[in-house]
């Protein structure tokens, strides 16, 4: 079956709804999910079953987690591949769908599901503090020394406030004008694949 160029709004579909339904539910690049192969279902450094992109934006090694309630769906998806078969057709991205729109959605539920528990299960905040350094330790390591190089400890502490045109901007989409910067890098790390606070606010959490 060949498919046609497609509207880009038209996510409801259902000639791209497996590549739709995933894409909700992990949230990375059109590239990226070209390339998924039956080996690429990891569990990271802390346990957590994730989507490894093997060569990402800028060629980078990525780990993106999956939620909870989502990893039976994923799994389904590489169940039964061989490491090299790919799990989307190429065929089935003919088309002009706004990903980057579901990728910016997923990005929103991974931070709601992260605020929960920090605000209500004691000890969930240095859980993820720690889970962050884990990350940051294995994957950022000075060449001159061989050792992991030094965290910023802003990135985590206190919050990040709107201001000018942008905290309208949120106002008036009924949005947060300030967020807790722990779960915003966990979500910018774990589920964006980057440690860019400020980009995954602006182009994420805001969109």
């Amino acid at each position: 079956m060949l498919f046609v160029k497609d509207k880009k709004s038209d996510l409801y579909d259902e000639s791209w709804s497996s590549l739709v339904s995933f894409q909700r539910r992990v949230g990375i690049r059109r590239n990226e999910l070209k390339n998924l192969c039956g080996r690429n279902l990891k569990h990271d450094e802390s346990g957590y079953l994730c989507v490894e992109v093997l060569r990402g934006k800028g060629n980078k090694y990525q780990l993106q987690r999956i939620l909870p309630q989502d990893e039976d769906f994923v799994k389904a998806y590489f169940d039964g591949k061989a490491p090299d078969e790919i799990i989307f057709p190429p065929e089935l991205f003919n088309n002009d769908l706004n990903l980057h729109y579901l990728r910016a959605e997923h990005a929103k539920e991974y931070y709601n599901y992260l605020l929960k528990p920090i605000r209500t299960e004691p000890g969930y905040r240095e859980q993820l503090e720690a889970e962050i350094r884990k990350r940051w330790d294995l994957y950022n390591i000075d060449k001159r020394t061989g050792k992991p190089k030094k965290f910023n400890e802003n990135l985590i502490r206190g919050y990040y406030c709107l201001r000018g045109d942008t905290r309208k901007m949120a106002i008036k989409k009924g949005l947060p004008v300030k967020y807790d910067r722990l779960p915003t890098l966990a979500t910018s790390i774990f589920a964006l694949s980057h440690w860019r606070l400020n980009v995954c606010i602006h182009s994420y959490l805001l969109a």
